[in-house]
C-alpha cells in the first residue's frame, strides 16, 4: 500500500508537468498547418488568439482562418471532427484579420513550402474554387443538398462574385425550393450577372410555378431592358400581355416585331390572335393568312383562321336562338337561316383544311360535324361522327 502511495506521489508531479499550458507560438501554428498536422495547428492557434499581443495581430486571425478552413475541407475524418463549425469559425477569423489589416500598406500573406508568398486574396480564391468545384460535382451527380451547401459557402467566401448565386439558383429550382431560387437569381442579377438564363428561369418560376403572371411580366420587361438584343424576351412579353388581356399593348409590340422580322410565322399568328381578341376580324384573317403563306402546314394558324370565319355564323345562330314564336319571328328566323347556311359554306373549306392538317383534333371534327349536319351533308357528317367515336368522343 505504501509503495502504491509513493508511486502516485511521484506520478502526480509528472502529470502536472505534462499538462502545463501551451506557450503561444504563431510560427508553430503556421508550420504545423503547412505540414498537414491540423490537430497541432488548431491547438496552437486556439492558444494564440488568447494571447494579449497575438490576439490583435491580423496574421493570427488570418492563420486561424486558414487552419479552420483546412479542417472544414479535409477528407481526413479525424481532423474534420476537430470542429463542428469549422467553416463559420474560418469565416469569422478571416473577417477579423481583414478588419485588423484594413489600414496596412500591404496585403496579408504566408510563405508556402516552396518559399513563395501566398496572398490573402489568393488563398481566398483557392478556397472559393474548392467549394465551387465540390458544389458543381455534387450537382452533376444530383446531390442537390450537398451542392447547395457548397455554393452557399462559396457565396460567403466571395460574396461579390456572381457565379455561386447563379448556380445556387438553378440548384434551388431543381430542389423545388422556388423562394430560394428567386433569392439567389435576384442576387445574381443585382450583382451584375451577364447571363440571360437567370431571367428565363425567374420568368418561368413566377409565370408557371407561382402563377403570378403580372410579376412574370415585370421580370420580362426588366430582362428586355437589360438584354435589348435578345429576341426571345419580346415574344415572351407579348405572350404574357395576351394572357393578362392587355391586348392593345400586345398589338403594338407585335406590329414592331413583325416589321423587324416579317418572315416569322409565329409573330404573324400572334398578331392575328390579338386582332381577333380586339374584334378586328378582317385584319386577323390577313395575319393568319400571312402565317400560312410562310408555312402552309401551320395548324394553329389554320385553326384560328377557321374560327374567325365561324364568328359571323355564331352571331346569326345566337340571334336565331333569341327569337320567339310569333309570325314575325318565324319569318325573321327563315331569313337568318339562309344567311347561316351561306356563312357555314364560307367557313367549311377552312375547317376541312384544318382536318387535313390534324385529322385527330376533336374540336375541328366537332365543328365539321355541326357544319355538315346543318348543310345536309349527311354522309360527311356520319364519317366525322364515326371518327369522333374512334377518338373516344360521343356526341349523341
Amino acid at each position: 500500500m505504501k509503495k502504491a502511495i509513493i508511486l502516485l506521489l511521484i506520478a502526480f508531479p509528472v502529470a502536472l508537468m505534462a499538462q502545463k499550458p501551451v506557450k503561444p507560438n504563431l510560427s508553430k501554428a503556421l508550420n504545423s498547418w503547412k505540414a498537414g498536422k491540423l490537430d497541432e495547428a488548431k491547438t496552437m492557434i486556439d492558444v494564440c488568439i488568447t494571447d494579449p499581443k497575438l490576439s490583435v495581430d491580423a496574421k493570427t486571425w488570418y492563420y486561424r482562418g486558414l487552419i479552420y478552413a483546412s479542417i472544414d475541407t479535409t477528407s481526413n475524418q479525424t481532423y474534420k471532427s476537430l470542429s463542428s463549425n469549422a467553416f463559420d469559425t474560418s469565416m469569422e477569423a478571416f473577417a477579423k484579420s481583414d478588419e485588423l489589416n484594413k489600414n496596412a500598406k500591404s496585403e496579408l500573406f504566408y510563405t508556402d513550402n516552396s518559399g513563395f508568398p501566398v496572398l490573402r486574396s489568393q488563398s481566398n480564391s483557392m478556397l472559393y474554387g474548392y467549394y465551387m468545384n465540390v458544389g458543381a460535382q455534387a450537382y452533376q451527380e444530383d446531390e442537390y443538398e450537398k451542392a447547395m451547401l457548397n455554393f452557399e459557402k462559396s457565396q460567403k467566401v466571395m460574396p461579390g462574385d456572381t457565379t455561386a448565386y447563379f448556380y445556387a439558383g438553378f440548384v434551388a429550382q431543381a430542389m423545388e425550393d422556388y423562394d430560394k431560387a428567386v433569392t439567389n437569381l435576384n442576387k445574381y442579377n443585382e450583382l451584375g450577372g451577364k447571363s440571360a438564363d437567370s431571367y428565363s428561369l425567374l420568368i418561368n418560376i413566377f409565370g408557371s410555378v407561382k402563377n403570378d403572371k403580372k410579376k412574370a411580366l415585370e421580370v420580362v420587361r426588366e430582362a428586355k431592358a437589360k438584354f435589348p438584343n435578345n429576341k426571345d424576351f419580346p415574344l415572351v412579353e407579348i405572350g404574357y400581355l395576351i394572357d393578362l388581356n392587355m391586348t392593345a399593348e400586345a398589338k403594338g409590340g407585335l406590329e414592331k416585331a413583325v416589321a423587324a422580322d416579317p418572315g416569322n410565322k409565329t409573330l404573324h399568328f400572334y398578331l392575328g390572335y390579338v386582332n381577333s381578341k380586339l374584334e378586328d376580324f378582317e385584319t386577323a384573317k390577313k395575319n393568319f393568312d400571312a402565317a400560312l403563306k410562310i408555312d402552309p402546314t401551320y395548324f394553329d394558324a389554320q385553326y384560328y383562321l377557321a374560327q374567325v370565319y365561324l364568328i359571323d355564323a355564331d352571331k346569326i345562330k345566337q340571334e336565331m336562338n333569341n327569337l320567339g314564336i310569333s309570325d314575325a319571328d318565324k319569318k325573321k328566323k327563315m331569313e337568318l337561316d339562309k344567311q347561316l347556311v351561306e356563312k357555314y359554306k364560307i367557313a367549311l373549306p377552312y375547317w376541312e383544311k384544318a382536318e387535313k392538317m390534324n385529322p385527330s383534333d376533336t374540336d375541328v371534327l366537332d365543328k365539321l360535324s355541326i357544319i355538315y349536319y346543318y348543310l345536309g351533308e349527311d354522309a360527311k357528317a356520319a364519317r366525322v361522327e364515326k371518327r369522333l367515336k374512334e377518338l373516344g368522343v360521343d356526341n349523341n
